[in-house]
C-alpha cells in the first residue's frame, strides 16, 4: 500500500485496465464566423423517421424473433435494454392508457433507436408498450377506469366485440432515431444521450445513473447492475431485490431516515427501507459500484470530482471496452472488498461516526479504495481482529471528520480521504503484529 502523497495515491492497475486521460466535453467561445463554419462543417444532424403501428400488432413486434446469419436468435424490436427505469406502472395506470385508446384520446409517440440496421430498441415509451402487450396477451384485467368503469375486470378477449374491434383500429405513433445519424460510436453515444435527456426533460427528473444507462449500455454497465444485487451491498443500503422491485405509478417519496420502515426482512434477510427503495429506483446502488471502479482512475480526470457526472460518464465509455478478463477481475475485486467491509461493520460499515443512521458515499469510496489496496493475506489478518479495524476507523473519523463531510467533494479531499483510510488499515495491521 502507498500512503506518502495524497495526490499520487494509487492502487495497482489490473491487466487490461489502463485508460487514457478522461476529458469532459469543453466548449470554448467562438466568433460568429467560427460558429457558422462549425454548423456547416460538423455534419451532425439527427435523422429520424415516423411510423404508426396498429395496436393489435405490437405484441407480435416485440415477441417475434428471427435467426441471424451467425445463427443467433434475436428480436427485431427490443423493449428491455438495460437502461430502462426500475419503477413500473401499476395496473390502474396501464388500464387508463387502454381507456385513452378506447376514447381516441391522443397518446404521445414512443421513441425508438435503431442500434443496428433495421433493429430497434425503446428509448422512451416502455411503459406504454408493456401495458399494450399485457392487454393483448390477456395478462391485464382492466381496473380503475374513470369513464368506462363498466369494463373493470375485463381482459382483451372478454371485451364486447365492437369495443375490441374499436381498440384494434387505433394506432400508436413512433419516432425513430435512425442508425445513419452518427458516423462513429462516440458520436452515436453523444446524440443518443442528448435525445434521451431532451425526451425526459419534461417529466420526472432522471438521476445521472439512469441517463448513463440509457446511452452507455455495455459490458461494464451490465456488470455494475449485476453487482448492485450483491446481498452485502443490499444489506448496507436497504435496497430490494430485482425480483421484488417497486411497482408504482410514482416514485417513492423522499425520505431522510433509512430506519423508517415496518417491513419485515426479505427472504435474504435484508431489511428494505424507504431510503433504500429510493436509491434503487434512481439506480444509486448501480452508481456506487461504478464509482468503486472509476475511483481507481481519479487521477486521470483533469476536472476532478467537481464534475463527477462527466467523470463517471467518461469512465463508463472507456470501461465498456475493457477485455472480458479485466471485467471478470473487476467482479472479483468488488465482491472481495464489499464482503470484507460487511464482515467488519455489517449494515453500518459505511456510516460515518456521528451519522450512524445514514450510508455515506464518501466513506464507501475511501474505504473500498483502501481495502482494494490490500492483498488477500492482509485482509484475512484484519478479518481476524475486526475490533481493531473499527477502532482505527473511529480514530480516523475523530481526527478527520470534517474531510468526510458531504460538501468536501474536490479531488484533493478525495485523495486525502483515500490516504486516511489506508493509514487506518495500516494502523490496524500494525496493532496486530
Amino acid at each position: 500500500m502507498e500512503s506518502e502523497d495524497p495526490d499520487k495515491l494509487k492502487v495497482s492497475p489490473l491487466p487490461g485496465e489502463t485508460i487514457d486521460a478522461l476529458k469532459p466535453n469543453d466548449f470554448p467561445s467562438m466568433s460568429d464566423a467560427e460558429l457558422n463554419k462549425r454548423y456547416v462543417s460538423e455534419g451532425v444532424r439527427i435523422v429520424v423517421e415516423q411510423a404508426r403501428y396498429p395496436l393489435n400488432q405490437i405484441l407480435g413486434m416485440f415477441t417475434d424473433t428471427f435467426e441471424t446469419e451467425s445463427g443467433k436468435t434475436v428480436a427485431k424490436y427490443r423493449r428491455d435494454p438495460e437502461y430502462q427505469r426500475r419503477h413500473r406502472w401499476d395496473n390502474g395506470r396501464k388500464s387508463r392508457l387502454i381507456e385513452s385508446f378506447l376514447m381516441n384520446v391522443p397518446v404521445p409517440p414512443v421513441f425508438l433507436y435503431e442500434y443496428e440496421l433495421a433493429r430497434f430498441e425503446v428509448m422512451d415509451g416502455r411503459q406504454r408498450l408493456t401495458a399494450l402487450m399485457d392487454f393483448y396477451s390477456n395478462k391485464l384485467a382492466l381496473t380503475e377506469l374513470q369513464h368506462w368503469p363498466q369494463l373493470n375486470g375485463r381482459t382483451y378477449s372478454t371485451l364486447p366485440a365492437s369495443i375490441r374491434d374499436g381498440i384494434d383500429r387505433r394506432y400508436l405513433s413512433s419516432i425513430i432515431l435512425l442508425n445513419e445519424t452518427a458516423a462513429t460510436d462516440e458520436q452515436a453515444a453523444f446524440l443518443k444521450k442528448l435525445v434521451f435527456e431532451r425526451l425526459n426533460s419534461g417529466g420526472v427528473r432522471l438521476s445521472g445513473q439512469e441517463t448513463r444507462n440509457a446511452v452507455y449500455d455495455g459490458p461494464l454497465n451490465n456488470l455494475c447492475i449485476e453487482l448492485s444485487e450483491t446481498i452485502e451491498l443490499r444489506t448496507m443500503l436497504g435496497t430490494p431485490r430485482k425480483s421484488e422491485e417497486l411497482i408504482a405509478s410514482t416514485r417513492t417519496e423522499d425520505v431522510d431516515d433509512p430506519e423508517l420502515t415496518d417491513l419485515e426482512p426479505d427472504s435474504d434477510g435484508v431489511k428494505v427501507t424507504p431510503l433504500g427503495r429510493k436509491m434503487y429506483e434512481s439506480m444509486e446502488d448501480v452508481e456506487l459500484v461504478l464509482r468503486f471502479f472509476a475511483y481507481r482512475h481519479l487521477d486521470k480526470f483533469s476536472q476532478g470530482l467537481n464534475r463527477i457526472t462527466d467523470f463517471l460518464d467518461e469512465f463508463l465509455i472507456k470501461g465498456n471496452n475493457f477485455p472480458p478478463a479485466t471485467l471478470e477481475s473487476y467482479r472479483g475485486l468488488f465482491l472481495v472488498n464489499i464482503r470484507f467491509w460487511h464482515q467488519i461493520g455489517g449494515a453500518s460499515a459505511f456510516r460515518v461516526e456521528g451519522s450512524k443512521r445514514h450510508f455515506s458515499k464518501i466513506a464507501f469510496d475511501a474505504l473500498m479504495y483502501a481495502s482494494s489496496a490490500l492483498d488477500d493475506s492482509q485482509r484475512a489478518t484484519l478479518l481476524g481482529e475486526p475490533d481493531r479495524v473499527r477502532t482505527a476507523l473511529e480514530t480516523m473519523y475523530d481526527e478527520h471528520g470534517a474531510t468526510f463531510g458531504g460538501r468536501r467533494t474536490n479531488t484533493t479531499d478525495a485523495h486525502a480521504r483515500n490516504r486516511y483510510a489506508i493509514d487506518a488499515l495500516t494502523a490496524a495491521l500494525a496493532a496486530q503484529s
